[in-house]
């Protein structure tokens, strides 16, 4: 039975690490509002549990926010010109249903919560870690990386100080008493020391089974998908047939699960794209294309700085290389390919040519098999894999039917949810998934 310990902990510290790769202009910054969101929160003496969704919360803060642009316009101090709280309020549906985020995902949907818009009518409403986060927030966005550290702290307090109406009283003293300390801003904006003291936080949160594996692991792949109406189901198809394939191909059943998660995470590394990149229906150009082919290269380097996770990583990881080592990022060939990475290749290809798109139709059995079995040909894809599909095509397609269909179906309650929760003020935010 699985009973390897998986840090939550490293896998949101890499996950919000990839998210703020998708713009240079980003560099860190939900890090860097974790950590001043800790320093302030232990300056206020909060219990360590809080402590921990706090960081938790600010380091998933602005996942919400599915476009680049969505995302450069948080940074806006004020951010005047669009609804800063729809993406708080997209991130806690993301993440509400996962019992270990349940805390963390209140405090998002909250994080852009004035303080002196709220107090007075709904104070139990918002979380006290949600103002925290708001401020740590606000201090971040207004630092400049090509600047020197000290040097900005006092406008940076200044700033905060012209608003500090909308700042919690407690949490804006807290601030203030840490800012006279040099520590805390290099220790904030100095990434190897940040993100030692971070990695120095004791997370007693950690995944010890396989079905909180799986349903984590289905959460990050509904971050993935959820992202655009193009890939709303995509991950859902893979996991289905790169298990179905591995039951098909004798390996032992908890086998088949590690493949049914390397599925689901495959395109992690997606979140480093750009989603203009990710829905530009026109062909796409030199520089775009290249973006894409990063993304493989990232669910490596996601997956593998997460302990216990290291086979899962490399499963993921060479879902788009060729067995006549033209594939992508790492050019394997041989033995280096294995075979359950050969089956999520395969199976990315397989749900790929048979999902519906938004632009077309998913293929039938003949146009798939004459694709797959080309590809194999060539050498791109493993033969044996392609035959095993052709004589079991019903019955893999089938369940890959039923999964993405149960998929669908989480997207639509997503999008649903999200209408009863802000009914009219929404509909705008509705209209982009349609």
């Amino acid at each position: 039975m699985y009973k390897k310990e998986i840090p939550i902990y490293d896998f949101i510290g890499a996950l919000s690490e990839t998210i703020d790769l998708v713009s240079p202009v980003l560099n860190s910054h939900h890090k860097k509002t974790a950590y001043v969101a800790y320093r302030i929160t232990m300056e206020m003496q909060r219990p360590e549990d809080e402590m921990q969704d706090i960081v938790l919360a600010s380091m998933l803060h602005d996942i919400g926010a599915f476009s680049t642009g969505e995302r450069l316009k948080t940074l806006s101090f004020d951010s005047e010109d669009f609804d800063i709280g729809s993406h708080a309020l997209q991130g806690y549906r993301l993440l509400k249903d996962f019992l270990p985020f349940a805390s963390a995902a209140k405090m998002i949907k909250y994080h852009h919560t004035n303080y002196n818009e709220y107090v007075s009518s709904v104070p139990s409403c918002v979380p006290l870690g949600s103002y925290i986060i708001h401020l740590a927030d606000r201090v971040c966005v207004s630092f400049d990386d090509n600047s020197e550290i000290l040097a900005q702290s006092p406008d940076i307090c200044e700033s905060i100080d012209g608003r500090k109406g909308i700042f919690h009283p407690s949490a804006l003293e807290a601030f203030h008493n840490l800012a006279k300390q040099e520590s805390f801003w290099i220790e904030a904006f100095s990434p190897s020391q940040r993100d030692f003291i971070l990695g120095k936080i004791p997370f007693p949160k950690k995944i010890v089974d396989m079905e909180t594996l799986r349903d984590f692991s289905k959460l990050i792949s509904q971050i993935i998908d959820f992202r655009s109406k193009f890939t709303a189901t995509h991950s859902s198809g893979v996991a289905e047939v790169a298990m179905a394939l591995g039951d098909l191909s004798g390996f032992p059943a908890e086998e088949c699960q590690l493949l049914e998660l390397a599925g689901f995470l495959h395109d992690v590394g997606k979140l480093a794209v750009p989603n203009e990149i990710l829905e530009k229906k026109e062909k796409l150009n030199h520089e775009e294309y290249n973006s894409i082919r990063k993304h493989s290269y990232y669910t490596y380097a996601i997956l593998n700085k997460i302990n216990n996770l290291e086979d899962l990583s490399e499963w993921a990881a060479h879902h788009h290389e060729k067995q006549n080592g033209e594939g992508y990022p790492f050019r394997i060939t041989g033995d280096s390919f294995s075979a359950p990475a050969r089956i999520l290749a395969v199976a990315d290809i397989m749900t790929a040519l048979t999902e519906d798109r938004p632009y077309r139709a998913g293929m039938c059995r003949l146009n798939t098999m004459e694709i797959l079995f080309d590809m194999a040909g060539k050498g791109h894809i493993d033969k044996d894999l392609v035959r095993l599909v052709n004589n079991n095509f019903s019955k893999i397609n089938d369940t890959r039917t039923l999964a993405q269909q149960k998929a669908k179906n989480d997207y639509s309650s997503f999008l649903e949810s999200g209408l009863s929760e802000t009914g009219a003020q929404e509909s705008s935010f509705h209209e982009m998934f349609i």
